[in-house]
C-alpha cells in the first residue's frame, strides 16, 4: 500500500481543464476517478488516497471546428487551424516538423500521420482521421507512446499527454497530440512508436471505436539552449508562499520556463482545520507590451493530501520577440476550499477571489 501511495505523490496532473468523464482506460492511466463540475470556478476533488487539489484528466480538446476544406494538403493548414488555441501555440511547428504521411485503415476509420516535430520538450503529431461514420465533434486518437530511447522512464509518470481535435467537414477530423516530456531522458533521436488502439469522442467518452492503428517514425531533436537562472533568484514570494523560476530552454519552435512553487498552506490560507488546496495561473508578457499564450503543466498542486510543500511547474511558450530584452511572469494564486458532496466526491470552489503577485523579471541574453 505504501507503494501505491508513492506513486500517487508522482503522478503529473493539469487543472486548466473543464472537466469530463472519462472510460475505464483513462481511469486505469491516471488512477483516479474525476467528478464532472459544470462551473468554470469549480474544481473537482478527487475521492482517492491521496486526494489532489486538481483534477485530472489527461485529455485536453479544443472545440468543434468550421469547415477548413475537404482535404488538408499540407500539414501548414493542419498546425495552423490549431494556432487560435487560447492555451497553445504552433507558429512555427510547420517549418521544423518532419514528413511521415502515412495511413493505416482499421474497422472504416482511416487515420493519417501527417507531420510530427521532437524540440528536445514536448513530441507533437500531427494527423488527420476520415470516416463514414459520425466519430463526434472531438474524436481523438488514443494509445500508448514509447520510444526505445525511453526504456521504462515514461511508464506511469513524468510525462504529460495533451489531445486537440477539429471537425473538418462530415467525415474529417485533424487533431494534434501534445506528449510533454517533464521528468526522463530526452535523447537526441528517438525512435518512436504510437500505438493507437481506440478513437474517442471527449463529449461521450465512454463510446470508443476500437482499432489498430499503429504508427511508427524516428525524429531528432531540435538544437535547444537551457538557461540556468538559479543563481539569479529569479522569485517572488509573499507569507507563505515562494516562487522561483530556475531553468528556461529555447529551441526553434518554443520556450520552456521552469518554476518551483512552495507553499505553507495554512500560512496562505488562515486555516489549519479546514481542507483548503491552492493552484496557480501564470501569464506572461516582454518589456514591449507583448502578452504570450502558454501551455501550462502544473505539477500536482498544493493540498494537505501531499506532504511536499513543492510543486514544480513548466510553462511552454513561443520564441519571444525579437526586440525583447526582458520578460515578466506574474503569478495568480487561486484558493479552493471543499464545496458540497456529490455522492463519494466533493466539488472544489474558490474560497477567496484569485490574488496576483508581485512580477518575476527575467532578463533575455541576446
Amino acid at each position: 500500500m505504501k507503494n501505491l501511495y508513492k506513486q500517487f505523490d508522482k503522478l503529473k496532473m493539469d487543472t486548466d481543464l473543464q472537466p469530463i468523464d472519462v472510460n475505464e482506460l483513462e481511469k486505469a492511466r491516471i488512477k483516479q476517478n474525476v467528478l464532472r463540475s459544470k462551473k468554470k470556478n469549480h474544481m473537482p476533488k478527487i475521492a482517492s488516497a491521496a486526494v489532489a487539489v486538481v483534477a485530472a484528466s489527461c485529455i485536453t480538446f479544443g472545440v468543434a471546428f468550421p469547415t477548413l476544406a475537404a482535404k488538408l494538403p499540407i500539414v501548414g493548414n493542419l498546425f495552423e487551424s490549431f494556432i487560435d488555441e487560447d492555451r497553445y501555440v504552433f507558429d512555427e511547428f510547420a517549418d521544423y516538423a518532419s514528413d511521415v504521411g502515412v495511413t493505416k485503415e482499421s474497422n472504416g476509420i482511416q487515420v493519417t500521420v501527417t507531420d510530427a516535430v521532437y524540440d528536445g520538450e514536448n513530441i507533437t503529431i500531427a494527423y488527420t482521421m476520415t470516416s463514414d461514420q459520425d466519430l463526434g465533434e472531438r474524436p481523438i486518437l488514443e494509445g500508448k507512446l514509447s520510444a526505445e530511447e525511453f526504456g521504462d522512464s515514461y511508464e506511469h509518470f513524468g510525462y504529460f499527454p495533451n489531445y486537440l481535435t477539429k471537425k473538418i467537414s462530415d467525415t474529417e477530423y485533424a487533431g494534434l497530440f501534445v506528449y510533454q516530456l517533464i521528468e526522463g531522458p530526452k535523447p537526441d533521436e528517438i525512435h518512436l512508436s504510437w500505438d493507437g488502439d481506440s478513437i474517442i469522442n471527449l463529449g461521450n467518452t465512454n463510446n470508443a471505436t476500437h482499432g489498430d492503428w499503429s504508427f511508427q517514425m524516428t525524429l531528432q531533436a531540435l538544437e535547444g539552449k537551457t538557461t540556468e537562472l538559479d543563481e539569479l533568484s529569479m522569485s517572488t514570494a509573499v507569507e507563505g508562499i515562494d516562487i522561483n523560476v530556475f531553468k528556461m530552454t529555447a529551441t526553434p519552435i518554443s520556450t520552456s520556463i521552469y518554476l518551483s512553487e512552495i507553499v505553507d498552506i495554512p500560512t496562505v490560507t488562515l486555516e489549519e482545520d479546514e481542507w483548503r488546496g491552492i493552484t496557480f495561473d501564470y501569464a506572461v508578457f516582454d518589456n514591449l507590451g507583448n502578452e504570450y499564450k502558454t501551455i501550462h503543466y502544473k505539477d500536482i498542486g498544493h493540498s494537505p493530501d501531499f506532504k511536499n510543500a513543492t510543486s514544480n511547474a513548466r510553462l511552454t511558450t513561443t520564441l519571444f520577440h525579437a526586440d525583447a530584452t526582458s520578460i515578466s511572469i506574474v503569478p495568480t494564486v487561486n484558493i479552493y476550499k471543499q464545496g458540497e458532496q456529490v455522492g463519494k466526491d466533493f466539488i472544489l470552489e474558490l474560497a477567496t477571489e484569485p490574488q496576483k503577485l508581485e512580477a518575476i523579471q527575467i532578463p533575455l541574453n541576446k
